[in-house]
This record gives structure tokens, C-alpha cells and sequence, in this order.
């Protein structure tokens, strides 16, 4: 038994799950059965799996075998929280791939939203964000350039704005958040491993300082089956 075959079994569950072949919650192949695709002993498919399982990947069910944990990201009701926060708090490792990042003029929607000028200098930010590997959600946002004039040669790769933000001595006070579902585009279905035309949930924000200066606008493209939101309402 060597290592690296011990992580081709890691690699082959993660890839699997990436792609949707082994869907949230649901049973992996049995050891046995792993072991006869794979030409791996049992022992060794028994550590890879142990080793995913390690990762965060996937849980072992007394007596049922392996099953893909729960990927669901959580919003939980009436608290504002990161995306970094609510993965680690999940415990899963959140991660983020940079699709885009310049500076441009603001649109005409953009400076209504963000209480700018038009067409005032903006931070135009796209982010594919997952949670152990799996893609979760496209993210962009637009973040005026007077608020964060340090943005644009940061590397936002698998950081948190929220801590970044904090580091500058900017807190994140509060958000309207809009959830609506729709029909993924071509672009989103490929880079959410998604088939064409499936249902998405998209969250749309404007965060504030606590004295109401907007930080950013932003819209979230979540895929349907890993978000999940929450809200308390009262008569």
C-alpha cells in the first residue's frame, strides 16, 4: 500500500463529486466494488476512503458504508456572515477560483445602487467559490474604488473580503438580500457543473458600514442544491 495510490482513491472521490457523479448525500460504490474499478486492494481503497473522510469529503455510515457528506451551505437567519465563515463553519474548506478582476466605470444601476456618480470608478470582482472543491456559486460584485482604493492589486484568490475589508478598519454592518430562483446560462451551468438551462437560486445584496455607506453590490449564482437560506419571520 503506497501513498500515492492511497491519494489517486482521494483524488478519483473528490473528482467525483466535483462532477456531480456522486451527488450530495448520496452512497459511494462499495469498497469492494471501488477496489475491482480501481485495481487497488481493499486495504488500499479502505485508507483512500479514510483519507477522504479525513478531508471532509465524505462520512462513514455503521453498517451502509461511505456516503458524500451534506454540501449545503447554510444562510443562517438574521446573522450577516461571509461566505469564508459559513463554509468554515460547516467545516468545509471554502475556496475561490478569480474569473475576473478590473476597474471600470461604474453603470448607471451600479452608481444608483452604490449612491456614486455615474460612471465612478469601480472594482468589478468574479469569483467561482466552492467548499471542498465543489463549485457552489458564482459571485460578482462591484465595490467602489473611493471605499476600497487597495482592491484592485490585491490577490483575492480563496480570500475573505470580509476579513480584508476588516484589516483596513471597514466592518460589514448589515445587507438587503434578495433571493430569486431562475435558469442558469450556458456560462453558469458549465462553470457550476450544472446541465444547461438547470434551476439556480441568485442572491442579490447591497452591503453597508453601519453609518449606511454601501460597501459593495453583489449577486450570487448558487447552485440549487448547495444553498440554502433561512429567514425569521414574525406576525
Amino acid at each position: 500500500m503506497t501513498e500515492p495510490a492511497v491519494e489517486r482513491v482521494k483524488k478519483r472521490i473528490r473528482e467525483g463529486i466535483v462532477r456531480g457523479k456522486y451527488p450530495s448525500g448520496s452512497r459511494l460504490p462499495s469498497e469492494r466494488q471501488f477496489a475491482l474499478e480501481t485495481g487497488l486492494s481493499r486495504m488500499t481503497v479502505r485508507a483512500g476512503f479514510q483519507a477522504a473522510s479525513d478531508d471532509g469529503l465524505i462520512a462513514p455510515s455503521p453498517q451502509r458504508g461511505w456516503y458524500v457528506r451534506d454540501l449545503v451551505l447554510r444562510e443562517p437567519p438574521s446573522r450577516l456572515q461571509s461566505f469564508t465563515e459559513m463554509a468554515h463553519e460547516l467545516g468545509f474548506r471554502p475556496t475561490s477560483e478569480i474569473l475576473d478582476h478590473r476597474e471600470r466605470p461604474a453603470t448607471l444601476d451600479e452608481a444608483h445602487r452604490l449612491h456614486l456618480a455615474p460612471t465612478a470608478p469601480v472594482t468589478a470582482i468574479r469569483r467561482l467559490r466552492g467548499m471542498d472543491g465543489r463549485p457552489v456559486t458564482v459571485e460578482d460584485l462591484v465595490i467602489p474604488l473611493a471605499v476600497a482604493p487597495w482592491l484592485p492589486g490585491t490577490d483575492l484568490t480563496d480570500a475573505s473580503l470580509y476579513e480584508l475589508f476588516s484589516t483596513h478598519g471597514i466592518e460589514f454592518a448589515y445587507s438587503r438580500y434578495t433571493v430569486q430562483a431562475q435558469n442558469a446560462t450556458e456560462t453558469l451551468a458549465t462553470l457550476l457543473n450544472l446541465a444547461p438551462a438547470a434551476a439556480i437560486l441568485v442572491a442579490t445584496e447591497i452591503a453597508y458600514t453601519q453609518d449606511t455607506t454601501p460597501l459593495l453590490s453583489g449577486t450570487n449564482h448558487y447552485r440549487g442544491d448547495a444553498y440554502q437560506f433561512t429567514a425569521d419571520l414574525t406576525r
